[in-house]
């Protein structure tokens, strides 16, 4: 894909990548080691996890998502899992 933007986003660090088809992932909170333009293919290294962001304090957890124009989609789906069923937390 292509890095479409790599920046702060609401004060975290997002990489966003184009995967083609109206598509993109997006990754959050990652300190970048890309650059928008820059071709990437899987498997290659975006950034780093980004600390201390998120709810997951004390620990890293790493926001992936999938867009398709305005909707937003499961990214499990590029990777093959389905279905997914979401559970309360609480």
């Amino acid at each position: 894909g292509t890095v479409v933007m790599a920046g702060q986003v609401a004060g975290k660090p997002v990489v966003v990548i184009d995967i083609g088809g109206g598509r993109r992932t997006t990754y959050e909170p990652v300190q970048k080691s890309v650059t928008v333009g820059q071709q990437v293919r899987a498997g290659q290294v975006i950034g780093t996890l980004a600390l201390p962001y998120g709810h997951c304090l004390p620990a890293a957890c790493l926001h992936w998502g999938l867009i398709e124009g305005q909707r937003y989609l499961n990214p499990l789906q590029l990777i093959g899992i389905l279905p997914i069923r979401l559970y309360p937390t609480h």
